[in-house]
């Protein structure tokens, strides 16, 4: 199954939407998602972006009734475009994160493939959801 244009184009939009908002939160909460000296912060955060991650693809998939064979699809359509825009960000980390260390930029490089990975499973995995459509 493919996925209908209009929700590919709202896939892209919701993701760069999503993005924006993680640039946002890290740019001036980064101290506190990422905090090195913290073994069981930083575990914690990765933990907790798992749901969230999964959070965020059911929102797309109830509200656009995305069927499971599109869901895929959306899921790489919205990954890709936070991805791309990650490229952006990495390749000028210092002005668009200037306060953030070396030590949270690294930090930062592990959790956004993470995030992105899990994104890209939210797709796929499970294969039920409540109010999406199973067909």
């Amino acid at each position: 199954m493919t996925i209908r244009h209009h929700t590919a184009a709202w896939a892209i939009a919701y993701g760069l939407f999503i993005w924006l908002e993680a640039t946002l939160i890290i740019r001036w909460a980064g101290d506190l998602v990422f905090v090195p000296e913290s073994t069981i912060w930083t575990v914690s955060v990765f933990v907790l972006t798992a749901p969230l991650v999964y959070a965020i693809g059911w929102f797309f998939f109830a509200t656009f009734q995305t069927p499971p064979g599109a869901r895929a699809a959306a899921a790489v359509l919205i990954c890709a475009a936070g991805l791309i825009a990650d490229a952006m960000v990495v390749l000028w980390i210092d002005n668009v994160f200037p306060t953030m260390t070396e030590a949270q930029a690294r930090l930062f490089a592990g959790w956004v493939p993470w995030a992105y990975g899990l994104g890209l499973l939210s797709g796929v995995w499970p294969s039920r959801l409540i109010r999406v459509p199973e067909n």
